[in-house]
């Protein structure tokens, strides 16, 4: 198959982009939930909170969103979740087959499948964004977090970063539970760090764990974990996107 496409400049290519990126950028300087991670639990609790209206923001210091579920255990990449999360999968548009209480499905598909979906719903998802502090208010309550260029971070170079706005903050940084140590590195909250693997323990620990732990911040997913003691797992994800339902019907219930 053979055609032609139009004629564009190299210098309009760079406008567009810079026109686009500038105008969500501005967008996203004020916004009802801002989600720091796009793993697991923050693009669920992100698209969920999105399709009830409300103007989410996730932030992602790596290039790729996904978090950990793209290399699978060991680089196997496939994924262990429980049967009970079949209507979540449902939800981002995967089938699974159930094999007895679990289901095995492919990490691509399903880090792939969650971004498509948060996007769709309207999520603004930039990446290559990292926290370096909270925004507090007036009540010292966390109302947005302060920001700048990973490039910058990992050069190690002193430019001074943006602040974003938001009704509500949730950590879902993962093992570095990097919200929460902003608060924990002024005394101001304590995380007890992660235990040891114990898959089970740890499924139902970052469920149990999901909260407001602070005015303002919600932990969610391996952050949760860090914050409260629990245990780690492993490549096995139910209890991740059961963390982001919760963590969202935590924010929308703050909301109302």
């Amino acid at each position: 198959m053979s055609g032609t496409i139009g004629r564009i400049s190299d210098v309009e290519v760079s406008r567009l982009i810079i026109r686009d990126y500038f105008d969500t950028l501005q967008e996203s300087l004020d916004s009802d939930v801002i989600i720091v991670g796009a793993g697991p639990s923050g693009l669920v609790a992100g698209y969920t909170l999105a399709e009830k209206g409300r103007k989410v923001v996730i932030m992602e210091k790596r290039l790729s969103p996904g978090g950990g579920i793209w290399g699978g255990g060991k680089g196997f990449n496939k994924v262990v979740l429980e049967s009970s999360v079949a209507d979540i999968l449902a939800e981002v548009g995967i089938g699974a087959e159930k094999q007895s209480d679990y289901i095995v499905v492919s990490s691509i598909l399903l880090a792939s499948s969650l971004i498509k979906k948060a996007v769709e719903s309207g999520v603004i998802l930039l990446n290559l964004f990292s926290i370096e502090d909270v925004y507090l208010n007036e009540d010292r309550e966390v109302a947005g977090v302060v920001v700048n260029d990973t490039a910058y971070k990992m050069a190690n170079l002193h430019v001074d970063p943006l602040t974003f706005r938001s009704r509500i903050v949730m950590d879902s940084t993962g093992h570095d539970a990097v919200v929460s140590n902003c608060l924990a590195k002024r005394g101001i909250i304590e995380l007890k760090g992660e235990d040891p693997m114990n898959a089970q323990l740890g499924e139902q620990g970052v469920i149990d764990g999901t909260k407001e732990i602070y005015p303002g911040l919600i932990v969610t997913g391996m952050a949760s974990a860090q914050f409260h003691g629990t245990c780690r797992m492993g490549p096995i994800f139910g209890g991740m996107l059961l963390s982001g339902k919760k963590a969202a019907q935590i924010a929308e219930e703050k909301f109302r």
